[in-house]
């Protein structure tokens, strides 16, 4: 992938087409728009860089003990964060999805080589 500005904005573009094709498979996430999908792409990056790290260290040793499944539920908590966020335009109905969410959106962006 490009670096620099271009290929950031290539990124987002392309996250926020993972994210809006969460919508049609799950009938429990709601996106308004590709905007709104772009914008969701935007906050997850800035909540997987600066919060997340913070949630992994907190929560070693719950990661330890379960060997590594708990990192499945800090990615469905920023999931869950972002919806927050941009709540009414970005829903999951329920944390399970958001944890199943998270799950085929991180396969997706690494088949496509988002997740460098």
């Amino acid at each position: 992938m490009k670096k620099g500005i271009s290929g950031f904005v290539l990124q987002l573009i392309l996250g926020a087409g993972v994210i809006m094709l969460t919508s049609y498979l799950f009938e429990g996430v709601y996106i308004k728009d590709f905007s709104v999908a772009f914008l969701v792409a935007i906050v997850l990056t800035l909540l997987n860089k600066f919060i997340k790290p913070i949630l992994k260290l907190l929560a070693l040793p719950l990661t330890f003990m379960t060997f590594g499944l708990f990192g499945l539920v800090i990615n469905g908590l920023i999931l869950y964060i972002a919806t927050i966020v941009l709540a009414p335009d970005f829903q999951i109905a329920g944390f399970g999805l958001c944890i199943l969410t998270s799950i085929i959106v991180s396969i997706l962006y690494s088949i496509l080589g988002l997740d460098k």
